[in-house]
């Protein structure tokens, strides 16, 4: 009750940008500077430890001009590889402070991205940690997060690991924007996976690591920061 009054006194809350399984968005601004905010209200049964009555609260930034990836990525007719390369960096560098600092994002997909197209190269923010855990709860067995993503050793009824399974989800994100097609693992599993001819064979590459069936023949974060297909120098096209 005195946060939610504190929060409402601080901040004017608006329209409602989205919701999901854990919690609902508002936009919002400052009220004594009006710089444009995020307000998410999550309800206390869905959170570990809280102390306020009813919900917790979290007034987050709202850079103007931003999307989620998945719009940003099909609302563009046309992503240069080069870009999609600087989008994935930052998204690996992202994951990897995460893990580093214990944080299991466990539901990395392009509505859980924020673009920021104010700049001419665009930045990537990790968003919505609602279904996140601790990486040093690991191996999990229970799936919390987007079942469509969830690695194969989930649909294996395998336990699974942090690490391995945000490796999955990039390469899920990847595979989405080159194909501009939705993804389903039991589909992705059951297929003949060709090579994808629009993009280059170092993404094709890239792509296969990152959505091995097995996690160990996935390469950790840092191994794929130094895949040769993060380099700035190639374009799409047979190289």
């Amino acid at each position: 009750q005195s946060g939610h009054y504190l929060v409402s006194r601080l901040y004017k809350e608006e329209e409602l940008l989205g919701e999901g399984g854990y919690s609902q968005v508002y936009a919002g601004e400052c009220r004594s500077t009006s710089t444009p905010v995020a307000i998410k209200h999550i309800p206390k049964k869905d959170v570990r430890f809280a102390r306020l009555e009813t919900e917790v609260i979290i007034v987050m930034e709202r850079p103007p001009d931003t999307v989620d990836g998945h719009d940003y990525m099909f609302k563009v007719k046309h992503v240069p590889e080069d870009q999609v390369k600087i989008i994935f960096k930052q998204i690996i560098n992202a994951a990897l402070l995460m893990h580093k600092n214990g944080v299991f994002h466990r539901d990395l997909k392009l509505e859980n991205l924020l673009v920021d197209r104010n700049k001419g190269t665009p930045e990537v923010r990790v968003i919505d940690f609602g279904c996140g855990d601790f990486v040093e709860n690991e191996p999990f067995r229970e799936f919390n997060g987007t079942p469509d993503f969830a690695p194969p050793e989930v649909c294996r009824d395998e336990t699974y690991r942090a690490e391995a399974t945000t490796v999955w989800q990039i390469g899920v994100m990847l595979y989405m924007i080159c194909t501009r097609n939705s993804f389903d693992t039991l589909k992705y599993m059951e297929q003949d996976n060709k090579v994808l001819g629009n993009v280059s064979k170092k993404c094709n590459d890239f792509l296969s690591r990152c959505l091995a069936f097995y996690p160990s023949q996935r390469p950790t974060l840092e191994d794929l920061l130094l895949h040769p297909w993060l380099e700035l120098t190639d374009t799409a096209g047979p190289s």
